[in-house]
């Protein structure tokens, strides 16, 4: 069975079994675009798909979300907090 998958910039077909897998289905995508599966979420009719068998016919549309973390260090974000804090301070004794 074949199955379109919209990614960031582009959209690709995949061709898998019947009985075919979300594992499956995310393996075949990671031979294709080189994500790994860990970093893969993938959603149909915005929400995300059960990590059993894929409940898909032919020709679906499924569209590849990349779940990666964000911001920033620890270390950096207490470095930067502070550094806004003097900036700030100085900014309100300038103006008294």
């Amino acid at each position: 069975m074949q199955i379109f998958v919209r990614s960031v910039g582009s959209t690709f077909s995949v061709d898998l079994a019947e009985n075919a897998t979300l594992n499956d289905l995310q393996e075949a995508i990671e031979n294709v675009e080189f994500v790994p599966k860990n970093l893969q979420r993938i959603e149909k009719d915005s929400s995300a798909l059960p990590a059993g068998t894929l409940n898909l016919s032919e020709a679906d549309t499924v569209t590849l979300c990349l779940g990666m973390e964000g911001g920033m260090r620890a270390k950096w974000k207490k470095k930067r907090t502070r550094r806004l804090r003097r900036k700030r301070r100085k900014m309100r004794d300038r103006a008294r």
